[in-house]
């Protein structure tokens, strides 16, 4: 979520201002609290359509995020004209608008079957025996949260990661909202320790991890390398479980489709640890850019992933930087 939403056009004077800091918070506390109060009023299907309308229309009058959104999405789709680039940053906007007007529903998502189905490409023992833990990871597509819904339904006991909203007073709000996923959810930062004391209770841990991470590995995704975490393979290899991918479709409104993929190895097991972690996390990019292809509009890619290139640049290859330089 932005760090501001109302006062987006002040946000640089607000970093040096404190009291404006704590204005602008609290006006998108009052901003989001009244949209959440709203779409509660409504049915869920029509809570998610008014949340498609107003994350439009939102994200049209937040130029910064939308750069963003558009550079990504050109990376990812170099073919697209500025058009169709603009289309579907528009479109994004709204898929993160249905998002926001479903979090005061997500116990319906849980309760309703027909609103959350689950398809199992491959048994692992975590379906099994859920004190067996596994580690799941996914992309910023869809409703990426229901994840937490389907492995409550699957009566998986789990923790995932979560980035705190900047903003202090909506981060309380929304993590009221979460309550309903039926998870433990841990801060992003400084969360190794968590995670591995999750996995020795025997608790799955979950990750969305298509974001940039600044002390991560280069790995190869939609062509260019993205600094990213390996943390998740590393965590399977110590613990010796199961690197799940889970890819959440979203079906029509408020109804989703959650698959668990079949779990993923190191493609060479006689090299080192480090190398086979570096590979695993790479084919799950790969399977990233299939999902984000077949439905490019539920991708929130709000965050910078790929350092900042001229438009003619973009399909240039880091030659000097591809996976197998890392290999030692």
């Amino acid at each position: 979520m932005a760090e501001f939403i109302v006062g987006n056009p002040l946000r640089k004077l607000a970093r040096k201002h404190r009291f404006l800091r704590l204005l602008l918070w609290r006006l998108d506390f009052v901003f989001v609290w009244l949209l959440l109060k709203l779409a509660k009023l409504l049915p869920i299907d029509a809570a998610s359509r008014f949340g498609d309308r107003v994350g439009s229309w939102v994200g049209q009058r937040m130029a910064s995020k939308t750069a963003i959104f558009r550079n990504n999405m050109a990376t990812a789709f170099p073919e697209s004209s500025d058009a169709e680039l603009d289309q579907l940053v528009t479109r994004a906007w709204g898929r993160a608008g249905r998002i926001l007007g479903e979090y005061p529903h997500l116990t319906t998502i849980l309760n309703e079957p027909e609103r959350l189905l689950i398809e199992i490409r491959e048994p692992i023992e975590t379906y099994a025996n859920p004190t067996r833990p596994c580690v799941i990871v996914s992309a910023h597509l869809s409703n990426w949260e229901v994840i937490c819904s389907a492995m409550a339904r699957m009566g998986i006991p789990n923790a995932s990661l979560y980035s705190p909203p900047t903003n202090p007073y909506l981060d309380r709000m929304l993590l009221d909202s979460r309550r309903a996923l039926n998870c433990e959810l841990l801060p992003r930062d400084n969360s190794a320790r968590l995670l591995m004391r999750t996995l020795k209770e025997g608790r799955t841990v979950g990750m969305v991890m298509d974001r940039r991470v600044d002390e991560g590995q280069p790995i190869e995704f939609f062509g260019r390398d993205k600094l990213s975490t390996i943390m998740p393979a590393r965590l399977a290899q110590k613990f010796h479980c199961d690197l799940v991918p889970v890819q959440v479709e979203r079906l029509q409104d408020a109804h989703y489709r959650v698959t668990f993929h079949p779990p993923v190895h190191p493609t060479d097991t006689t090299v080192d640890k480090t190398t086979q972690a570096i590979d695993m996390i790479q084919q799950i990019h790969h399977q990233f850019e299939d999902w984000i292809h077949q439905q490019p509009q539920d991708w929130f890619c709000s965050k910078r992933l790929w350092k900042k290139v001229k438009p003619n640049q973009i399909k240039e290859a880091d030659s000097d930087t591809r996976i197998d330089s890392h290999a030692a």
